[in-house]
């Protein structure tokens, strides 16, 4: 049990110094320049007039239980013609 410790151990410790060296590379090192504008590239989804709106039917519990029961009703009775 205690070699599997250590070994886990050694693994997490390498992935920590692995991570380190990728972001001491890549904030020190690296020359490419990430200056992203978030603002430019949203610019041309504001015109509004080309929204649609889709209108919302709200049934209440009722109706679908009604809409349940006649088509149950109506599958009852296709059985029972069919014999």
């Amino acid at each position: 049990m205690k070699k599997v410790f250590k070994f886990f151990a050694a693994i997490a410790s390498l992935a920590a110094v692995a991570g380190g060296a990728y972001l001491v590379y890549k904030n020190f090192f690296s020359k490419e320049e990430d200056d992203f504008d978030f603002d430019d590239s949203f610019a041309d989804e504001d015109d509004s007039s080309s929204r649609e709106y889709v209108s919302i039917n709200i049934t209440t519990d009722e109706t679908e239980e009604e809409e349940e029961e006649d088509s149950d009703a109506s599958e009852a009775a296709d059985d029972t013609d069919a014999e």
